[in-house]
């Protein structure tokens, strides 16, 4: 939202600017239907994910976020500043189902659920953290780094998630 002109959006959009303003009013209504649509997007990644065993089905929703946060940088960019830069007196929090069904799913497995809501939302944020940090963080490792060796962190770090999920699913 911030440093994002409604030109720019209209020019990467292929519509005018005034178009931009007729169908959406402001840049921050704009702003919070893109949110909302990510929203939806994300709740849907998580009902995608089928499995017999709730810590089962908990793993494949994790590392299918995981996939899709590392091909979509852009997604795992919103996801940051929506949980970061959000006004505390919002009305409308579009993340929160998403955020509402994983803790569910953490609370639904095994190993979890002796946890209250707060102890599974908190291991939730901790785990959407490392994957968001990671995805948003890949130009800029490349620009440390170089490609060749961003790839090897982008291989070392899918392996190293992959263990943290499947530890956290079964709590080990």
């Amino acid at each position: 939202l911030h440093g994002t002109s409604l030109a720019a959006v209209a020019e990467d959009a292929g519509v005018s600017k005034q178009a931009l303003l007729h169908f959406f009013g402001t840049k921050a209504r704009l702003y919070a239907e893109v949110l909302s649509a990510l929203g939806d997007r994300l709740v849907a990644e998580i009902e995608a994910q089928r499995a017999d065993a709730p810590q089962d089905r908990l793993a494949a929703v994790l590392h299918a976020h995981a996939r899709n946060a590392h091909a979509r940088p852009e997604d795992a960019r919103l996801v940051v500043r929506a949980l970061l830069d959000s006004d505390p007196s919002a009305r409308a929090w579009p993340l929160k189902p998403f955020l509402d069904r994983l803790t569910a799913l953490v609370r639904a497995a095994p190993a979890w659920e002796k946890a209250d809501e707060a102890e599974a939302l908190a291991a939730v944020y901790r785990l959407i953290g490392a994957i968001q940090y990671f995805a948003v963080s890949g130009p800029t490792l490349e620009g440390i780094y170089g490609a060749e060796r961003r790839a090897a962190l982008d291989r070392h770090f899918a392996a190293h998630l992959g263990d943290l999920i499947d530890g956290f699913a079964a709590r080990g």
